[in-house]
């Protein structure tokens, strides 16, 4: 609420100026010399009648300025006076009554479907063990166990590629080209395969059911050995290569034949580097099946059912972290709209006020002290007319001569002529004290908000108990 910041402005009434506007020294010897006014006459000359006259325009033109000035006043006073008086605290409570309750229903729900499919998959976790013998927690995969596999494989994918084409190029007609198309290859089938093999395969050689046991270690072993075959043969190449090139050099015409022992490794003599990619081959290729046997628990099918559980779980979890936060957030945010609307009304609307109820008590004493003026340049000019009027006159002056010209009492007084703005007029004691009291009524309905706030907080962390008791893995 914004305050008044204009103020009555009162034209300078200069009676020496009138004085020689009007010339009442020439005009009161003319009167004298006719003997005006008689000396029993009890009537105004006309120059004292215009005299006052024109005292009493400008003051009924003032009167009339005055009250569209006080008007402003008046409504200003009005609306502030209205709202220092009204809680503007407790709109800000009901907002937060009505936030937090959406709050508490909605995590409520939440948490309530959230717990519903728990329950279901957890008793179907329960079947799951009980049907398949298990004691062991699972070890269902996250998002960290899953990047962490994730990395491990597209390492073991980079560093065999490297080393591979590293060790082949010299051997391969095509050089590093060759031996980059060739290297990954066999490092797809060792490290992204075999993952694949360790997942699907070997987790079933921990099944309860033999016969499936059976089945998937045969896969295993077949699998196992194409492996240990594929990089045998590619290490018996690289072995057999370094013959090929050198008896090539030589003249010798049994490349072909060098080279086709390599498909049948057990008949090759390895050099070291062949035994080398031999071994980064197997040893990659048993890293990731283990790497994908681990991922997702060693059971097949268990760690997915937990996975399922452990879902619920964290839902729930991260629906009571939520909860804790957006409530945290809440009261943060009413509290500093309380402390904001504090600071307004005592250090704004207040001081608005009392800048207002000041403005109207200096206004009301400008207004008094102007219209004695106006009394005391009237008595002036009447007196300079009456002066020079006795002084040429041959007869007695009239006796009213000696009257001083006043001001009706009803125009003297500020709160009888704006009546309408009499009511905010407050002296400096009234007025202190009114702004105090105005002070102690805004506090008070900050302290009681302030413990309706402290209420629902209270409220707020009796939810958060119970749903901690409720939801509790």
């Amino acid at each position: 609420m914004e305050k008044v910041v204009s103020t009555l402005t009162w034209e300078n009434l200069t009676s020496k100026k009138i004085e020689k506007n009007n010339k009442f020294a020439e005009t009161a010897k003319s009167d004298a010399l006719s003997n005006i006014p008689a000396s029993d006459s009890l009537s105004l000359t006309v120059v004292e009648n215009e005299i006052i006259n024109n005292s009493e325009i400008y003051l009924q033109k003032h009167i009339e300025k005055g009250r569209e000035h006080f008007l402003e006043i008046e409504n200003k006073q009005n609306q502030l006076t209205a709202y220092l008086q009204q809680n503007h605290f407790e709109p800000i409570v009901s907002k937060l009554k009505i936030t937090l309750s959406e709050i508490i229903n909605n995590k409520t729900m939440k948490l309530v479907n959230y717990k519903s499919s728990y329950d279901v998959y957890a008793e179907e976790k329960k079947a799951f063990k009980r049907y398949h013998q298990l004691s062991a927690k699972s070890n269902s995969a996250t998002v960290r166990t899953t990047i962490i596999a994730f990395t491990v494989i597209m390492a073991l994918l980079i560093i065999e590629m490297f080393a591979n084409t590293l060790i082949l190029s010299p051997a391969m007609t095509g050089g590093e080209a060759e031996a980059l198309s060739i290297a990954a290859s066999v490092a797809f089938l060792n490290v992204f395969i075999s993952s694949f093999v360790g997942y699907y395969v070997l987790k079933n050689l921990n099944h309860l059911e033999k016969s499936r046991r059976k089945f998937y270690g045969v896969m295993g072993g077949v699998y196992l050995l194409v492996i240990i075959y594929v990089n045998s043969a590619l290490g018996a190449y690289r072995s057999q290569a370094e013959i090929v090139f050198n008896n090539f050099i030589a003249g010798d015409g049994k490349m072909s034949k060098l080279l086709i022992n390599s498909v049948t490794p057990w008949n090759v003599e390895f050099s070291f580097i062949g035994i080398i990619l031999t071994f980064i081959g197997i040893s990659f290729a048993i890293i990731a099946m283990i790497d994908g046997l681990f991922y997702n628990d060693v059971y097949p099918g268990y760690g997915k059912i937990g996975q399922k559980v452990n879902k619920f779980i964290e839902a729930i979890n991260k629906t009571k972290n939520e909860y804790a936060n957006e409530v945290s957030s809440l009261f943060s945010k009413c509290n500093k709209e309380f402390q904001k609307k504090l600071d307004d009304l005592l250090q704004n609307d207040l001081n608005n006020w009392d800048s207002n109820t000041n403005l109207l008590q200096k206004e009301f004493v400008t207004y008094e002290n102007k219209v004695r003026d106006i009394e005391e340049n009237t008595n002036h000019m009447l007196g300079e007319y009456r002066n020079e009027n006795r002084r040429v006159r041959t007869t007695p002056a009239p006796a009213y001569f000696a009257n001083q010209y006043l001001i009706n009492n009803e125009k003297k007084s500020p709160d009888k002529v704006f009546r309408e703005v009499a009511f905010f007029y407050l002296d400096d004691p009234q007025r202190i004290n009114k702004k105090l009291e105005y002070n102690s009524m805004i506090q008070e309905y900050f302290k009681k908000s302030q413990n309706e706030v402290e209420i629902l907080q209270k409220r707020s962390e009796d939810v958060q108990k119970n749903f901690n008791e409720i939801y509790r893995f």
